[in-house]
């Protein structure tokens, strides 16, 4: 699997692309009152957790093609919320996390797609 953050024409983009041809697709181009951005971890978060690289090792990793999770919450999202999708390279399991911290009145799309077809799409 290959991300390509915040590169080239894409300065306000993340996209994750597996061998498959499997993406997602975040929007991270931020305004006042709010924090948009990504993590992975070894379970699924229902807090947000500090992203350690912008380029991790996922070398051998593709896409659960039918999993994925909402998660909102009152406290710490405000008016947000966080998605989740499994990635797995056959024997270890990670999972993304795209989120977004405001206070209302911001929203960033994502979008996963399967063979060029979405799958699933949204704002958080």
């Amino acid at each position: 699997m290959k991300v390509f953050s915040k590169q080239g024409a894409w300065p306000t983009k993340v996209n994750f692309v597996d061998e498959r041809n499997v993406m997602l697709g975040y929007d991270l181009a931020q305004d006042c009152c709010e924090d948009a951005d990504w993590f992975i971890s070894d379970r699924v978060e229902s807090e947000v957790c500090e992203r350690a690289d912008d380029n991790p090792d996922l070398e051998g990793f593709v896409f659960d093609r039918e999993f994925f999770r909402l998660i909102e919450s009152e406290g710490e999202f405000e008016g947000g919320a966080m998605v989740v999708f499994r990635i797995t390279n056959g024997e270890k399991e990670k999972h993304i996390h795209l989120y977004n911290v405001h206070n209302g009145y911001y929203g960033h799309g994502f979008e996963f797609k399967i063979d060029g077809e979405t799958k699933y799409e949204g704002v958080i």
